[in-house]
C-alpha cells in the first residue's frame, strides 16, 4: 500500500472533510481515499464493518435468544437496598 502526505491544507477544505468524515462516522483518511476514488471514477469494493470480522467466531443471538436471555437477568438490574447496608 502507498501512502500520501498532502501539505499546506487550507483550513475550509479541513475542516470540510473532518465534519463529512464525522457525519458518515469514518476516519478522515477513509473519506479521502473514497473522494479520490470517486473524482478518479474508480469504484471501491465497500468493506464490511469490522463488526463482522469475528461473526463466525462468535455466533449471533436470534430475538427470542436475547429476550429469553434479558428475561433471565432482569433481576439483576435492580439493587437491593438491605444487601448494600
Amino acid at each position: 500500500m502507498k501512502s500520501l502526505t498532502l501539505h499546506a491544507m487550507d483550513n475550509q477544505l479541513a475542516d470540510q472533510i473532518k465534519r463529512r468524515a464525522n457525519e458518515m462516522h469514518i476516519s478522515m483518511n477513509e473519506l479521502a481515499k473514497r473522494l479520490l476514488a470517486e473524482a478518479l471514477g474508480i469504484k471501491v469494493p465497500a468493506k464490511p464493518p469490522h463488526r463482522d470480522d469475528f461473526a463466525c467466531f462468535c455466533g449471533t443471538w436470534s430475538e427470542s435468544d436475547a429476550g429469553e436471555f434479558e428475561e433471565r437477568v432482569a433481576d439483576m438490574q435492580s439493587v437491593n437496598a438491605e444487601e448494600w447496608q
